[in-house]
């Protein structure tokens, strides 16, 4: 359950044990944290955006099976991940798995790469918002407003849920999460009683092994993970967690298996809708619309007018998810003394990371002034551009992960079970490596364009990498001190 305000909760003494700030303790249980990652992958961004590229230029058909294989895949990530989270609760998430497993510097790495790729995602989100809620604006008032001050005012709401406890921006995900998927399962349960087929000659072809292979297998599975990125994001909130130990790992899998079930039966139900043998070249024809020309059949326009309202707090959703995310890492990085001391300040009330939560904010403001100064689009360059980097920069960061976790538990004895810290890391890792192939050679496509511009967000991703590695050596040589910092337990629980 969703934690209420607790005023003595806010009034907690300052501060860990030894002195350093803290976030507030015992705030989000198992569906809070659900309702976050879930969010972050905006469900119905995914059905409407995604299903289409996958489909017509992916594999086509096999659709639905390739998000079970994905599933599969991310849960076996899960499995290393979650033990992990066993013994190291840290709103430092990855920074702290990789910091423990690798080493610092190639922790440090990872953060600078998580706080690039969450930023970046989030970038291209803010300018799906903004494109999407100026054109339904302009569809229902015939009023122009610039895509940017939609933008703005997304940014703007998500640091004020952002400052406040972390259940208060819960509370607003709940509801947004539960309309997104209602509407959703309401377009299934059309196709199921209006839909053109009978439920009797539905095709299982889509979950065949000879359909998911097919066609361009590289780009189903670019994109179908792309659909999950933000699941991994359960361990940041584990500081703030009830009982970190157990609903860490329940809200993980609890993610990966309601979305990896949700979109394959989804994209099932849609492929039968139009046909199987046609479903190609209907994505094709129709494009990003496929979803509302299914949604018109079945629903009629009042469902696919709920379906263009609903995109857009779809979108702020996942908006509001990236930015607790980044401003937990700045967080984490703050309070280790890695960057500006008054990242680690919480706000004296409510605890939240409330000096990290206005630079995140400024992070991206700036960047989005630059596009709305160039007037370039919030859709073909901001949302494309930097949501395809983002992707690809997660999958990187979740390989360098597993691998950091399948090393920790052979290092440490820790934790000794079989399945969880050898044979599930092991073929985790074996899992994402093909993932991590198809985004660095199909940067193209994650794009949307090639060229100088691959070249340069390609060389961007690597370059978040290896300015933490960098930095990290820089500290060390700086300050010994303040490098073994990088390897304590500061504000971990660790059970």
């Amino acid at each position: 359950m969703l934690h209420q305000e607790d005023p003595q909760s806010l009034s907690t003494v300052k501060g860990t044990p030894d002195g350093h700030e803290s976030l507030a303790r015992n705030q989000i249980g198992v569906l809070g944290i659900v309702f976050f990652v879930v969010a972050a992958a905006a469900p119905l961004t995914v059905v409407v955006a995604l299903f289409p590229v996958i489909i017509g230029s992916g594999n086509g058909i096999g659709i639905a099976g390739t998000f079970i294989l994905v599933a599969a895949v991310l849960t076996l990530f899960a499995v290393g991940y979650v033990a992990m989270s066993r013994h190291i609760t840290n709103t430092g998430a990855f920074y702290a798995y990789v910091t423990k497993g690798l080493g610092r510097p190639l922790g440090l790495g990872s953060a600078s790469l998580a706080i690039f790729g969450y930023n970046a995602i989030q970038l291209g989100v803010i300018g799906g918002f903004g494109y999407y809620a100026a054109e339904f604006v302009k569809s229902h008032t015939d009023t122009a407003i610039p895509w940017w001050v939609f933008s703005f005012a997304s940014m703007a709401a998500a640091l004020l849920l952002g400052v406040r406890q972390i259940h208060a921006g819960a509370r607003v995900l709940a509801v947004l999460l539960t309309l997104e998927t209602v509407i959703i399962l309401i377009l299934d349960v059309g196709i199921l009683v209006a839909g053109p087929t009978p439920v009797s000659e539905y095709s299982l072809q889509p979950f065949a092994p000879s359909a998911v292979f097919a066609g361009a297998i590289g780009v189903a599975l670019m994109f179908a993970h792309a659909s999950f990125i933000g699941f991994e994001g359960t361990a940041i909130y584990g500081e703030e967690a009830k009982d970190p130990k157990r609903t860490v790992p329940r809200a993980t899998y609890a993610a990966v298996i309601f979305m990896g079930v949700f979109y394959a039966v989804t994209a099932w139900l849609i492929i039968n809708a139009v046909g199987a043998d046609r479903a190609v070249e209907v994505a094709q024809t129709e494009g990003g619309d496929l979803v509302f020309k299914v949604s018109d059949d079945v629903l009629g326009g009042l469902g696919t007018e709920a379906f263009q309202l609903l995109i857009i707090t779809s979108l702020f959703a996942a908006i509001l998810t990236f930015h607790n995310n980044v401003a937990r890492y700045l967080f984490s990085l703050g309070r280790q003394g890695v960057l500006w001391s008054r990242l680690g300040h919480t706000h004296p009330i409510r605890r939240s990371p409330v000096t990290a939560c206005y630079v995140q904010t400024a992070m991206v403001a700036v960047v989005v002034v630059i596009f709305a100064v160039l007037k370039l689009d919030p859709y073909t360059s901001l949302f494309t551009w930097w949501t395809g980097v983002g992707a690809a920069a997660i999958i990187l960061l979740q390989t360098i992960a597993s691998i950091a976790i399948f090393v920790y538990f052979r290092r440490s004895n820790v934790d000794k079970r079989p399945w969880n810290t050898f044979v599930a890391p092991l073929l985790g890792i074996a899992g994402l490596l093909p993932f991590l192939y198809y985004a660095l050679t199909g940067m193209d496509l994650l794009l949307g364009a090639g060229g100088w511009l691959q070249v340069m967000f390609t060389v961007m991703l690597f370059a978040s990498l290896a300015i933490g590695i960098a930095g990290a050596y820089v500290i060390k040589a700086r300050s010994p001190q303040r490098y073994a910092r990088l390897n304590s337990t500061l504000g971990d629980r660790v059970t």
